[in-house]
């Protein structure tokens, strides 16, 4: 600010009329001198905006050893691994041949995370599991999933059951559950299109993104469910397509299938 006063009182040394000269060339100068103050205050540092600490992890089939046996480590924080319907360790795969490619659990009627009704003659109502270990609890996380087809199902309408042969087309569907560092329950969602984030993504044969609304994550278990995420759900019977072995079931049941596309969460 020293100019500006220097101005001021030079232009009180001289004549009035020279000094009303001045004024405008005064004011001219303390507009240049506000602009020209530098503002040190420092940068918001403190991540606030929501999506510049962000982590987003693909699927990625060449993070898979073992032939999928075991743990399967996605990144630094992150590790995957896969139980089949009777809870026996499963392999994690890779599953390229529809649209919508991601992790999924071997063995299936397709090579993605398949729910069952009937499991080798055993009425099990039960999925195949696919689950994420953190390194360190985990917040905001997002899950992106695939091949989560829209009314490729049958639902019994409600006061009705299968056998009644009353149905609805149904979404496939499923369901997360998030445990704490002890192992603790402390969160759950169905998956299904009105609980997405913005709705099937464009492109897509039934890709949807779901935000887990609990923190301090340690652990999730991702499962199928029957049609439409309820009790209600009508599996259908239908022969192999070609080429296509029996699956582990001892049958061609067909319920909600998909696969995981992508995950995205911030550290702590």
């Amino acid at each position: 600010m020293k100019k500006p006063i220097y101005l001021l009182l030079l232009c009180l040394s001289i004549s009035l009329f020279s000094c009303s000269d001045d004024n405008a060339l005064l004011e001219e100068v303390l507009t240049d001198t506000e602009a020209d103050e530098v503002d040190d205050t420092p940068d918001d540092t403190s991540g606030n905006d929501n999506n510049t600490d962000l982590i987003t992890l693909e699927a990625d089939p060449d993070i898979i050893v073992n032939d999928g046996e075991g743990n399967q480590t996605w990144n630094e924080d992150v590790t995957i691994s896969a139980l089949k319907i009777d809870r026996s360790p499963g392999k994690v795969v890779y599953e390229s041949r529809f649209t919508d490619d991601g992790f999924g659990v071997a063995g299936g009627r397709w090579q993605q995370i398949d729910y069952y009704y009937e499991y080798q003659g055993e009425i099990v109502k039960a999925s195949e599991q696919l689950i994420l270990e953190f390194n360190s609890p985990l917040n905001n996380v997002i899950l992106q999933v695939g091949q989560m087809d829209p009314d490729e199902g049958r639902q019994a309408k409600e006061g009705t059951t299968c056998a009644d042969n009353d149905t609805n087309r149904a979404d496939e569907s499923g369901k997360w559950t998030a445990f704490n560092a002890m192992g603790q329950e402390i969160g759950n969602g169905i998956l299904l299109d009105e609980y997405s984030i913005e709705g099937k993504l464009p492109n897509s044969k039934g890709s949807y993104r779901f935000e887990l609304n609990t923190n301090n994550i340690s652990k999730i278990i991702i499962e199928a469910t029957q049609w439409g995420g309820e009790e209600r759900g009508c599996p259908t019977y239908r022969a192999s397509y070609a080429g296509q072995a029996l699956n582990d079931s001892g049958n061609t049941e067909n319920n909600s299938e998909f696969n995981l596309m992508a995950l995205s969460y911030k550290k702590q």
